[in-house]
């Protein structure tokens, strides 16, 4: 008896991650999806048929709408998906993240695949202003049919795509049994993924603000493609990589690096592998006729203007130990502020951080000022700005309103951050 429950115990305790399996929530849908990879490939296999596999967590409000309305019950995208091994994906938990990279920050993505593991395009991705403004029901169809097409000519991508060995997966990252340790709930998020990971740079001393910044959405070199066809140029920013390249509107993107762009998810994919100092060559067709140019990136290129939807944040710099609610244009009207002032009315302190309390902040003040800057922030713009614009230790001078009048204070960051552990 004795024996049994020893080997129990030093199988769990040196094989934790067999612990969290977690089994799929089937999703009401016009969809009959295959909630297991491998069962997916070995269909895809059977039946000749490509792989459509959807990341989605379940529980996560952001991409919603899409996924509900267009992805799980719109009935032309329900008929087309009949010429697919639909597979949906909701955990991250014992996934191959050597394989499935994307931005994890992101609670929607999809992959459309060959039973081998190879890609033919990526669907999915976001600009800052709106979780699902590059997604839409007629660019998802059009990128089915494309798929299709490719598939019936053996036409995979041929660039940029990582192999399948040596397989990783989430529970294999240093730092994750430190990040999930306390939650009850062991779904691995596809942002508990980005989260170890910038963790476990954090321990070993290689992590920089500009990690926070993984597959740039299109306007990071000047674009704006077209929504319902993506591979479509609809603007190009004046002064940017895209303009400096000669691109234009109404121009057809080919290829980009060598790898075919049929969506925005394709060109975010060669954004991010891009070095921050690089020259990608660009394939075009401009009037029926193809072109080649390149782009020519340097510096802070993948930063993006307002990353606060960033979960991945939280692991990059330090936060102000609190939160804030914004006040309604009345509210600052009485306060004599204008509606483009910051005015974040103090509610919450977070638990574990003493920097609020050691500043003299107190419950209900009004915050009008950090670091010199009065811009109308939300509360997780202004948590963005101290992540990537301060280090640990640094101080920050605020002006609160209380009682009527302008207080001065200062916030002394904290000297490490507060999920840190000797174990990392």
């Amino acid at each position: 008896m004795r024996t049994a429950l020893a080997a129990w115990v030093a199988m769990v305790m040196g094989g934790w991650g067999l612990l969290w399996s977690v089994p799929p929530q089937p999703v009401e849908s016009r969809i009959p999806w295959v909630y297991d990879y491998a069962e997916g490939k070995r269909l895809a296999k059977a039946s000749g048929k490509p792989m459509w596999v959807v990341f989605r967590c379940e529980r996560c409000e952001a991409c919603s709408d899409f996924d509900r309305e267009v992805v799980r019950h719109d009935p032309e995208v329900a008929r087309l998906a009949e010429r697919f091994v639909p597979v949906r994906i909701q955990s991250m938990n014992g996934k191959n993240i050597q394989l499935f990279q994307f931005e994890y920050d992101m609670s929607w993505m999809s992959f459309f695949m060959d039973a081998e593991d190879r890609f033919y395009a990526r669907y999915g991705g976001r600009e800052d202003d709106a979780p699902d403004g590059l997604v839409s029901k007629a660019s998802l169809l059009r990128t089915m049919e494309q798929v299709l097409e490719l598939h019936r000519q053996g036409a995979v991508q041929t660039r940029h795509e990582p192999t399948p060995e040596p397989v990783h997966i989430p529970e294999d990252i240093p730092t994750m049994h430190a990040h999930m340790r306390g939650q009850l709930n062991r779904c691995i998020h596809c942002h508990d993924v980005k989260a170890a990971q910038l963790r476990a740079r954090y321990a070993d001393g290689t992590l920089t603000k500009e990690d926070a910044f993984t597959y740039p959405p299109p306007s990071t070199i000047g674009l704006k493609l077209n929504t319902d066809r993506q591979e479509y140029v609809e603007e190009v920013r004046p002064g940017s990589a895209a303009d400096r390249g000669g691109l234009r509107k109404g121009d057809r993107l080919l290829a980009v690096d060598g790898y075919r762009i049929l969506t925005v998810g394709d060109l975010s994919r060669v954004l991010h592998v891009a070095p921050r100092e690089a020259v990608l060559p660009v394939r075009f067709e401009r009037d029926g006729q193809v072109r080649e140019t390149r782009l020519e990136l340097s510096g802070t290129w993948k930063r993006t203007a307002d990353p606060s939807w960033r979960s991945s944040l939280h692991w990059i710099g330090p936060n102000g130990g609190f939160w804030a609610v914004p006040l309604k244009d009345e509210e600052k009207h009485r306060l004599g502020l204008a509606d483009s002032a910051m005015g974040l009315r103090i509610n919450f302190f977070f638990r574990n951080q003493t920097a609020p309390v050691r500043a003299g902040l107190q419950i209900n003040d009004v915050l009008i000022e950090v670091d010199g800057l009065r811009q109308d922030w939300t509360p997780r713009q202004l948590h963005a700005y101290l992540q990537l614009h301060k280090n640990y230790g640094d101080k920050v001078p605020l002006t609160v309103l209380r009682d009527g009048r302008e207080v001065k204070l200062t916030l002394e960051l904290p000297e490490k951050p507060t999920w840190f552990t000797a174990a990392e």
